[in-house]
């Protein structure tokens, strides 16, 4: 009788870690080292904050060479980023989602001042509400995701005509001076506007929009330092703290926080 053999079962894969290339891992260190240094290095100093012999260093630079990611410069002999580790760069900007990374800094900021935050960007109809995060305080119900600001009678609107070109706001600007009363329209002179928001670097009205009301809006820049939303505040004009010094400096904060995650060169505080 012939002894039935059975092949044994495939040994299961340990659980929680993957398989990786440890050389790939290792040559990266180099890529990490370039792009924390000031300038361009030499290979001797790159190998040695990288933890590795310059030979072995030697051997990763080339093929890194070769592909873009590290460049040497032919005088010198240094070693910086390359073109394609900025192409890399450029495409993970373009990607970051402007609302993903305003959450936690939007929530943080209405903490500390106790109002209602929102984040507008420009839309195919103007400055267009597109996340919010609610404070103690009952808000005008228009001001809802999806609601469309005014140029001229809203500090979010002033941002974008003070920073967008003009091109690109003057149809709009046209068709909303026309609807305004003769009065009102020589109030709201845009160029006026426009010089008052690009001086004080933040944009404010009181009870133009909404009747006791102030907004008060900031840019965020992303890393071409373009336009790429306004952060507002919207707080009812009443008692001293409405408005005051300590509220426009958190928003400015919370803005130069944003631009500094698209990348915008905005100084650290």
């Amino acid at each position: 009788m012939t002894k039935k053999i059975t092949a044994a079962p495939p040994k299961a894969k340990p659980a929680g870690r993957q398989r990786s290339i440890q050389s790939i891992e290792i040559g990266f260190g180099l890529i990490s080292v370039l792009e924390r240094a000031e300038g361009a290095l030499a290979l001797k100093e790159l190998a040695l904050r990288a933890g590795m012999t310059a030979s072995k260093a030697h051997f990763y630079l080339v093929s890194f060479k070769r592909v873009g990611l590290v460049a040497q410069d032919e005088a010198t002999g240094h070693y910086a980023l390359g073109r394609y580790a900025l192409d890399l760069g450029l495409s993970a900007l373009r990607r970051l989602d402007l609302v993903d990374i305003s959450r936690e800094t939007m929530r943080v900021l209405s903490e500390q001042i106790s109002e209602s935050v929102f984040l507008s960007v420009w839309g195919n109809r103007g400055p267009t509400i597109v996340f919010k995060v609610d404070g103690p305080r009952r808000i005008p119900m228009t001001l809802q995701i999806g609601y469309v600001l005014p140029l001229l009678r809203s500090a979010t609107g002033r941002i974008f005509l003070t920073h967008l070109p003009s091109q690109q706001t003057a149809s709009y600007l046209r068709e909303e001076t026309l609807a305004l009363a003769p009065d009102v329209r020589k109030k709201l002179d845009a160029e006026r506007l426009k010089q008052r928001v690009a001086e004080s670097g933040l944009a404010e009205t009181e009870s133009l929009l909404n009747d006791g009301f102030i907004g008060l809006s900031a840019p965020v820049w992303n890393h071409q330092h373009d336009l790429a939303g306004a952060l507002t505040v919207i707080s009812p004009n009443e008692g001293p703290a409405a408005n005051g010094e300590r509220q426009m400096a958190l928003l400015r904060d919370a803005a130069n926080t944003l631009s500094r995650a698209l990348g915008a060169p905005v100084p650290s505080l």
